[in-house]
């Protein structure tokens, strides 16, 4: 049971209760930007480089190993400069490695560094475990619970588009 979140006839939390639950969503996800963004900057780094580091552990988790510039450009939807800069600024900072294929000396494959994956382990961590903590407090079904609302929510926000609808123009009479 979330603090501060009543249940209702049948077990069920009021509307209200449920928009205050998104409202701590929400609130979580600013919170996590910040700390990504005072954690990267403590490190000489900037979001666009974590999620590019997120990126290539993403790709080695999932048996890719790796990725090319432009499929690192694909996954953080920046511009062939802008990703050639980013690379070029994790290669200086030792995080990221450029590997010429094999086969095609053309291609370039990009993977992390051990030492970027010792930085991570010092930056996310400690809070990494603390939050593991805080989970001790629940029991295994709510604990369940909560990784099902948050798979969910994962890809609600994945797959969202943003609105084309804007507000009415301002006329003045």
């Amino acid at each position: 049971m979330v603090v501060g979140v009543t249940t209702h006839i049948g077990g069920r939390a009021s509307t209200g209760d449920r928009l205050e639950l998104v409202q701590r969503l929400q609130r979580l996800t600013t919170a996590t930007l910040h700390f990504s963004d005072r954690a990267a900057a403590s490190r000489g780094l900037h979001r666009s480089d974590l999620q590019a580091l997120q990126a290539l552990v993403t790709a080695r988790a999932s048996g890719a190993g790796a990725l090319t510039p432009g499929e690192l450009a694909q996954v953080l939807v920046l511009s062939p400069s802008a990703t050639t800069t980013l690379v070029d600024r994790l290669v200086r900072a030792g995080h990221v490695e450029r590997h010429h294929d094999q086969e095609d000396r053309r291609r370039i494959s990009l993977t992390m560094t051990e030492h970027a994956g010792v930085e991570a382990r010092a930056m996310f961590g400690p809070m990494a475990a603390a939050m593991v903590a805080l989970l001790d407090d629940f029991d295994d079904a709510e604990v369940a619970t909560i990784s099902r609302f948050l798979a969910g929510a994962t890809q609600v926000v994945t797959h969202a588009q943003p609105s084309d609808s804007r507000p009415p123009p301002v006329v003045e009479v």
